[in-house]
């Protein structure tokens, strides 16, 4: 598995140290959210994995949060409080409720055409996989 995850890291670009612990990403996906209201999310998203994967930063603890969101142009005293608050506890819950509806329960998990489920860290060709059998769906369904 180790080495799954080091070639899917580096056909992305990506350094992955490996992690003796799993941690909880919740003021992670907080900050993410509050990246999200800002313009800024595909930033944000880019150097939180960076930060985990690299090791330079602990997505658990506030005052890294604000130092990555403080590097891709966020307000540090606004995400700051935005993470000691919880702001976006409820919008988390529910994004969590809903996608335990449908099967997912790990991130990452993408949904394609609204019907296949695709959970963890692939390769990009498995992407490119169900990409190519939508294409040839919507082709026999128009055709």
């Amino acid at each position: 598995m180790a080495s799954h995850l080091q070639s899917v890291a580096a056909e992305v670009g990506l350094t992955m140290r490996q992690r003796d612990v799993i941690i909880n990403s919740r003021r992670a996906l907080s900050a993410a959210e509050f990246a999200r209201e800002a313009g800024k999310f595909e930033e944000m998203h880019e150097a939180l994995f960076k930060a985990h994967w690299e090791g330079t930063g602990n997505l658990e603890n506030a005052d890294d949060l604000v130092r990555i969101g403080e590097s891709v142009g966020l307000d540090a005293a606004e995400l700051g409080a935005a993470i000691q608050e919880d702001r976006y506890h409820d919008l988390l819950d529910e994004s969590r409720a809903q996608a335990a509806s449908v099967g997912i329960n790990a991130i990452p998990a993408h949904i394609f055409g609204n019907r296949y489920l695709v959970v963890g860290a692939h390769p990009y060709d498995a992407f490119e996989q169900v990409l190519e059998r939508l294409r040839k769906e919507r082709s026999a369904e128009e055709g």
